[in-house]
């Protein structure tokens, strides 16, 4: 990624990659500051970009939020799935899931040193915990079903009630 020398912005060729700059960079600040004190301004200056290109990606500071928040979920379940792929059986892989999890969990300091302060991690996490389940439980269900299927699990085990306590209990870590 160059810098623009005229402008200050680092200049990014897809559309996709701005907005992927910009929630990088918003997450970041989110670990340096917190939610709650992370300013539209602040994740600007960190992705090196204007305030007004910040708003032409997200109306408002909220949707920023949520937007970075997604954008982290979705980078969880591919270093997941990442890590789950190199496991041959169903234990293997959760315990590559609760692995991962763990060590994102203990990375990102978000979750560890402000958790007990940032009032708006609080409400985006709790908000989103059954979403966070919902999707853990749609996630996991391929690999019950192939467990089932090769006989590590039993054949009449419910793949989606068996994905959705395996979902709660890696969740219930948090």
């Amino acid at each position: 990624m160059l810098t623009d020398p005229k402008t200050g912005e680092a200049e990014i060729t897809d559309e996709f990659d701005r907005r992927d700059q910009i929630l990088d960079a918003a997450n970041e600040c989110f670990t340096q500051l917190g939610i709650q004190r992370t300013s539209v301004q602040d994740v600007a200056r960190m992705a090196k970009v204007s305030r007004g290109t910040i708003y032409r990606y997200f109306v408002d500071r909220d949707v920023l939020i949520d937007a970075a928040i997604e954008f982290g979920a979705q980078r969880f379940y591919r270093d997941v799935a990442t890590a789950m792929a190199k496991k041959s059986t169903l234990a293997e892989q959760v315990g590559a899931m609760a692995e991962t999890h763990a060590r994102i969990l203990l990375d990102h300091r978000t979750r560890n040193r402000l958790m007990a302060d940032d009032a708006e991690l609080m409400r985006h996490m709790i908000s989103d915990g059954d979403t966070a389940v919902r999707r853990t439980t749609k996630f996991l269900e391929p690999y019950v079903r192939d467990a089932r299927d090769r006989g590590e699990v039993g054949a009449g085990v419910d793949v989606t009630a068996a994905s959705e306590w395996l979902a709660r209990i890696i969740w219930s870590f948090s």
